[in-house]
C-alpha cells in the first residue's frame, strides 16, 4: 500500500480562515477578493484545496469562516459553486468579532463536533499555495503520525511573522508571535505559515482552552502547538523551501509581489518545461490556468489571463491582451490587440489593434486586420475582415472579403432589438458599405463601395445603392471667393 492510499483511507475536511479586516489594503472590498493573476486571492486558495481530491478522494468538506465582508465573500463563493468551479461542498461559518485566528477556527467548530479525520486549516490569502504542496503537507502528517503538523519556512527577513521554538534538540515546543516575542526570539527565521494539519480528535479539546492573555487580546491558533506539546501529543513541522508559496497578502504591496512571484513560477515553468518562448518574462504576464504549447514565441507586453488554450508555433503579441475562455489555433499570429471569450483557428492572423469580442470564432486561415471589430460572429476559412471595420452577429462564409471601413448595423437603438446579418461563401464586400441587419448576402455576390444595404442580395448579384454623382464646374472658385467677401464686406 502506498503512502497516497494510507492517507487516502482517513476522512480529511479542511477550513480556510477568510474573516480577516485587511486593514491594510485601505479597501472597501475584502481583502481575500483582490486578484492575483486574473482571478481572487480565496479562489486560489479553494481551489489548491479543492484539487487535492484528484489525488486523495478523502477530502470531504471545505469550511470556509467569513467575517469582515461577509457577504461579498459569500457571494463571490456561491457564483463559483454555481458555476461548478469547486469539486467539493463547502460551507459558511460567521466569526462575529474577529478574535484571532484561534477563535475564527472555534467559529467552525460545531459544524465538525464529532469529525474523525484530520482537519487542514489555511489562511485564505495564500494565492500561491498549490495542491502539490499541501498534497506533500498531509502525507508528512500521516506518515509522521502526528497530532499536529505545521508547514513552515525560512525567511532571510522574518519580521511580522510567527516564531518556531525549538528545543536545543530541534523538537518544536510552540510559535510565538512577533509582539509577543523576546529579542531573542525575533533573531530565529523560522516561521509559521498559517497552515495546519490536526488530528481532530486530539486537538479539539485544546481549542476549547486557548487563552487570549497576550498583547492583542486575542485566541491565537499558534497556541494550540505549546499546548498540545504539554498534553503529549506528537508534533511536527514540514519546512517548505520556496516561502513564496505561502506567503501571505495583507496590503497592498503584498498583493503586487503574490501577482509578481506567480507570474515568475509560470514563467519558468514554460521556459523549463513547455518549449514556449518568453522573450520578455518581466513585461508579460502569463495566469497559471493558461495552457501553451511548444515552440510559440510570446513577445514583450502580452497580459494573458483566463481559461486560455494556445497552439504550437503561435506568435502571441508585442502588447496583446487575451482574457477569459480562448481558444488559438497552431500556427496563428496575433499583434497589439485584445481577445475575450472567442475560438481563433489555425493559421489566422489577427491585428493590429483588433477587438475579437465574446463569442466570436474565426476558422482557419481568416484575416483580421488593423482596427477591426468583432462581437458574437463566425466567419469561415479563407475570408479576410482587413480594415477598420465592425461586424457584429454575423455568419460569413469561406473565402469572403469584406472590405475597408464595413459596418454590419446588428442593433436598432429604437426598438433595442439585434439582428443577425449573414455573408455566404465567395462574396465580396465593397469599402465603406453598410449592412442593416437583418440582411442576406448570397453566394459570390458582390455590394459595391459606399453602399447601404436593407435587403438581400441574391447569389452572384451586384448591389449598388448610390446617389448619382455630379460634377458641378467652377463650384471651389465660387466658394472661395464668396468666402472671401464675406470675411472683408467693405471690398
Amino acid at each position: 500500500m502506498t503512502s497516497l492510499q494510507k492517507i487516502s483511507d482517513n476522512k480529511l475536511s479542511a477550513v480556510v480562515l477568510a474573516a480577516g479586516l485587511g486593514k491594510r489594503m485601505q479597501s472597501s472590498e475584502a481583502k481575500v477578493l483582490h486578484p492575483v493573476l486574473g482571478k481572487p486571492i480565496i479562489w486560489r486558495v479553494l481551489k489548491a484545496i479543492d484539487e487535492i481530491s484528484k489525488q486523495m478522494a478523502n477530502l470531504e468538506q471545505i469550511h470556509i469562516v467569513v467575517g469582515h465582508n461577509a457577504e461579498q465573500v459569500e457571494a463571490y463563493i456561491k457564483q463559483c459553486i454555481e458555476a461548478k468551479e469547486f469539486q467539493r461542498p463547502i460551507f459558511f461559518h460567521k466569526q462575529e468579532k474577529q478574535l484571532g485566528t484561534g477563535h475564527a477556527l472555534m467559529s467552525a467548530q460545531k459544524a465538525l463536533s464529532g469529525f474523525q479525520g484530520n482537519i487542514l486549516v489555511v489562511s485564505g490569502d495564500c494565492p500561491l499555495l498549490t495542491s502539490d504542496s499541501l498534497t506533500s503537507f498531509l502525507l508528512e502528517h500521516k506518515e509522521k503520525q502526528s497530532d499536529l503538523t505545521i508547514l513552515t519556512t525560512k525567511l532571510e527577513n522574518p519580521s511580522g511573522y510567527g516564531r518556531i521554538v525549538r528545543s536545543k534538540q530541534g523538537q518544536v515546543l510552540g510559535i510565538v508571535e512577533e509582539k509577543d516575542a523576546s529579542e531573542k526570539e525575533k533573531q530565529i527565521n523560522e516561521i509559521g505559515t498559517s497552515i495546519y494539519c490536526f488530528n481532530w480528535k486530539a486537538i479539539e479539546k485544546g481549542l476549547k482552552e486557548l487563552k487570549n492573555d497576550n498583547k492583542q487580546g486575542e485566541y491565537y491558533l499558534t497556541d494550540l502547538i505549546a499546548w498540545s506539546v504539554k498534553a503529549g501529543h506528537k508534533v511536527n513541522c514540514l519546512p517548505i523551501d520556496d516561502w513564496r508559496l505561502v506567503m501571505g497578502v495583507n496590503s497592498r504591496l503584498e498583493l503586487q509581489l503574490a501577482n509578481k512571484f506567480l507570474n515568475e513560477i509560470v514563467s519558468q515553468r514554460f521556459l523549463l518545461e513547455g518549449g514556449v518562448t518568453i522573450v520578455d518574462p518581466v513585461s508579460t504576464w502569463i495566469a497559471p490556468e493558461v495552457k501553451i504549447e511548444p515552440d510559440t514565441i510570446i513577445l514583450p507586453g502580452c497580459w494573458l489571463m483566463g481559461d486560455i488554450q494556445i497552439g504550437k508555433s503561435c506568435i502571441i503579441g508585442p502588447h496583446t491582451s487575451i482574457e477569459g475562455r480562448v481558444r488559438i489555433g497552431m500556427q496563428t499570429k496575433i499583434v497589439q490587440s485584445h481577445l475575450e471569450d472567442c475560438s481563433i483557428g489555425r493559421a489566422c492572423y489577427i491585428g493590429p489593434f483588433a477587438h475579437l469580442r465574446m463569442g466570436t470564432t474565426l476558422a482557419a486561415q481568416v484575416r483580421i486586420g488593423n482596427f477591426v471589430e468583432i462581437k458574437m460572429s463566425t466567419i469561415d476559412s479563407l475570408s479576410a475582415v482587413s480594415h477598420l471595420s465592425y461586424v457584429g452577429d454575423t455568419t460569413v462564409g469561406k473565402d469572403t472579403n469584406i472590405g475597408a471601413g464595413t459596418i454590419t448595423a446588428n442593433y436598432d437603438h429604437i426598438t433595442k432589438i439585434k439582428a443577425a446579418t449573414v455573408i455566404e461563401d465567395g462574396a465580396s464586400i465593397g469599402s465603406n458599405s453598410v449592412l442593416v441587419a437583418p440582411v442576406k448576402i448570397g453566394k459570390n455576390a458582390v455590394v459595391a463601395a459606399g453602399t447601404v444595404i436593407t435587403k438581400d442580395v441574391d447569389d452572384e448579384s451586384l448591389a449598388v445603392r448610390r446617389v448619382k454623382q455630379e460634377n458641378i464646374a467652377g463650384w471651389s472658385q465660387r466658394r472661395k471667393q464668396a468666402g472671401n467677401k464675406n470675411k472683408n464686406p467693405d471690398k
